[in-house]
């Protein structure tokens, strides 16, 4: 498996993955996002997928997802990431914040490959909130 980066001058950069997607990098972050972003983006959309999934599992009707990443870095250079909170806010009928929590606990502890990569180097924490729900 692979993926192959090509330099497209300055600090772009752009990606080609293993099933042919491509997309840019900027270090600078002024044409595209930094590879810093990227990552807390695969640790966003990568948790946010399995809490979809294991909501569904339960039968609940899931009629959106918001997965809002804050982060805090290090004091000194270089700057890394210290923590992440992971703040899902779902939308759909018949759960409550309770059953989101434990879709959450479970994604981030058991299936969330990005959030098991970065778990023992950051401090993942989460939380959430129910959306515009069905009555």
């Amino acid at each position: 498996m692979s993926i192959n980066i090509k330099w497209d001058g300055d600090c772009n950069f752009s990606v080609l993955t293993e099933s042919g997607f491509t997309f840019n990098v900027d270090a600078t972050s002024k044409k595209a996002p930094c590879p810093t972003e990227v990552l807390l983006s695969a640790l966003g959309s990568c948790s946010a997928t399995d809490v979809v999934l294991l909501l569904q599992e339960q039968n609940f009707e899931v009629k959106g997802l918001e997965n809002t990443v804050t982060f805090a870095l290090t004091e000194s250079e270089p700057h890394l990431y210290k923590s992440a909170n992971l703040h899902f806010t779902v939308h759909g009928c018949g759960f409550q914040e309770s059953d989101i929590l434990r879709a959450v606990q479970e994604a981030v502890e058991k299936h969330c490959h990005v959030c098991l990569m970065l778990s023992p180097t950051i401090d993942i924490t989460y939380s959430a909130e129910v959306g515009n729900n069905c009555t």
